[in-house]
């Protein structure tokens, strides 16, 4: 997981793909922390990714190095809004403080992947997969 995490904050930017209906609907992200030995991402309540996760958990982020490399995470979001794990999106990127104030806002929805995979690419090799 940490080869993971380590490859999404080299990219500062990468792209969250739900689905809405039958469409789907990408957006940038850059927030990701591990916890508890899971991955986690943050959105607003008040967002439509919010809702779209909701309504159907699977997800897919992509992402792209400088190196062209790149990566595809796919697997279901898990809500997970106990306090403990705020406290930690506040200590990892304390920006965000400012957007949701204290970490019992119930604005701020962090959420973990289950059963996901990654898949690493490049041009030069084959790809690579493990499970997170």
């Amino acid at each position: 997981m940490s080869e993971v995490l380590n490859f999404l904050n080299e990219t500062k930017v990468f792209y969250l793909a739900t689905v809405e209906g039958d469409k789907p609907k990408v957006r940038p992200f850059g927030f990701v922390m591990e916890f508890e030995g899971k991955l986690y991402f943050g959105t607003n309540e008040s967002k439509p990714s919010f809702r779209q996760l909701k309504e159907n958990p699977n997800i897919e982020i992509s992402a792209t190095n400088a190196k062209n490399e790149w990566l595809r995470l796919s697997g279901e979001a898990v809500f997970d809004t106990r306090t403990a794990v705020k406290e930690k999106v506040f200590e990892v990127a304390p920006h965000l403080r400012g957007l949701y104030g204290k970490p019992d806002s119930p604005v701020l929805s962090p959420f973990y992947i289950k059963n996901g995979e990654a898949i690493f690419s490049s041009l030069t090799a084959a790809p690579r997969a493990m499970r997170i």
